[in-house]
């Protein structure tokens, strides 16, 4: 019976999300963070975001189907965000399975890491989000995702010793799991993510009491992202803090720029306990800190051994077994924490090359945007500080293959888009 059920369930799922492509994308939206959260279906272990994210694509394309047979004269026109750099980059991973050892395992780590990621993640919502209000719909669900992971970051607190042991913010068990992942690094990333959002979504409201929960919203999860403790969510919070402030005041800091310099400084004088706290966070860190370099000196030697096309994609944490003075250290083998490192190692200068012109491509697209539209369209520059601030992060953590990281590049995309045709020069 709960076979049937389930069956029905899924079912019944697969013709709702079919026919309501808004929905497809505020789900993909809200669960790009649960990637911690496995779904067991037979022999497989499926992440629930994943989960999703090969749902909406297969209910997609059902759709595109059920078009092509029911409406032949719909003029159905299908874009490529990203395609050529992507592709380049994708290329790139592909030649490195000329060194892996094990070509096939490279040819499913590409697969199920990049393609799916370009096919769920860029491809899908571009092709499936065509007026503001859809991309208002999937900004509100990664901002909401947000919020979940604000609220259990805040709750981890509860049973801390705060007086005796150094306490933050970290990731909160649910019914035994941690649906975000255990590291706090994971939960401060998407939080010095979703903390712009709020900002986005201010832009958009025309209700003022509205547009002040946002405005609370952002500071709670900017101060959330600090309280984790995080060196990269630290880094990433004041270069995202100051760029916006940079710019929207231009004006400003050009004729009041010792004042600024003196609130500054005294923001700084303010923040020395929590400076205070992080040097006692560090003083216990130091491991954390030899890891990292470890990791480092693994990924420049493997780079010199083969710094062409790489050791093979996927091979990082291969690399990383292999190395006795690592396992016996710090025990099993981790992936590269920051993608300079991991892509030098599997795919050598030409991914590195291939992975520079992609950013680059991304980065023109945002300035270009923020320049001719930020004016009429102020929500531009606090989703591309989103989008910025997730690959930034990437310096550091292990989520660059992931769609928490790239979906609010392709909705930062799409808003420029969609902002150019709306205030950009009539043909």
């Amino acid at each position: 019976m709960l076979t049937y059920l389930s069956l029905a369930g899924g079912l019944a799922g697969i013709i709702i999300l079919t026919l309501n492509p808004a929905l497809s994308v505020f789900l993909l939206s809200f669960s790009t963070p649960a990637i911690n959260w496995v779904i067991n279906i037979g022999t497989l272990e499926v992440p629930f975001s994943d989960l999703i994210a090969v749902g909406v694509v297969f209910t997609w394309l059902l759709s595109l189907i059920f078009a092509l047979i029911f409406q032949p004269n719909k003029e159905v026109k299908l874009k490529f965000p990203l395609f050529f750099p992507f592709f380049c980059f994708l290329a790139a991973n592909a030649l490195s399975l000329l060194n892996h050892p094990q070509p096939l395992n490279g040819f499913y780590y590409l697969s199920r890491w990049l393609i799916l990621l370009y096919a769920a993640y860029i491809f899908l919502p571009v092709n499936l989000i065509k007026k503001e209000k859809t991309l208002k719909i999937a900004v509100s669900g990664l901002a909401l995702a947000s919020l979940v992971v604000m609220i259990s970051g805040w709750l981890s607190l509860w049973g801390q010793d705060w007086q005796n042991s150094f306490f933050r913010l970290k990731s909160s068990a649910w019914w035994g799991i941690y649906p975000f992942g255990e590291n706090h690094n994971l939960i401060a990333e998407f939080l010095s993510v979703g903390a712009f959002l709020w900002l986005a979504l201010k832009e958009w409201t025309q209700d003022a009491r509205i547009g002040r929960i946002y405005k609370s919203l952002f500071v709670l999860s900017i101060a959330a992202a600090i309280m984790s403790f995080s060196r990269a969510a630290w880094i990433t919070i004041f270069l995202q803090l100051g760029t916006l402030i940079i710019w929207r005041n231009r004006q400003f800091l050009k004729k009041q720029g010792g004042l600024v310099l003196l609130v500054i400084i005294a923001g700084l004088l303010l923040m020395l306990p929590v400076f205070w706290r992080m040097k006692i966070l560090q003083a216990d860190n130091i491991s954390s800190t030899e890891n990292r370099v470890l990791l480092l000196e693994i990924a420049y030697r493997a780079w010199q051994d083969k710094p062409i096309l790489g050791q093979g994609s996927g091979r990082f944490t291969d690399l990383v077994a292999d190395n006795i003075r690592f396992t016996a250290k710090y025990g099993p083998p981790i992936d590269s924490h920051g993608f300079i490192q991991k892509v030098a190692a599997e795919t050598g200068s030409i991914g590195l090359i291939a992975w520079f012109f992609l950013l680059i491509v991304i980065i023109k697209k945002a300035l270009a945007g923020i320049k001719k539209y930020g004016k009429n369209a102020p929500w531009l520059l606090p989703l591309w500080l989103a989008a910025g601030g997730g690959i930034f992060f990437q310096i550091f953590n292990t989520s660059y293959y992931k769609g928490k990281v790239w979906l609010i590049i392709t909705l930062a995309l799409i808003a420029t888009e969609l902002a150019q045709k709306k205030y950009g020069p009539k043909d």
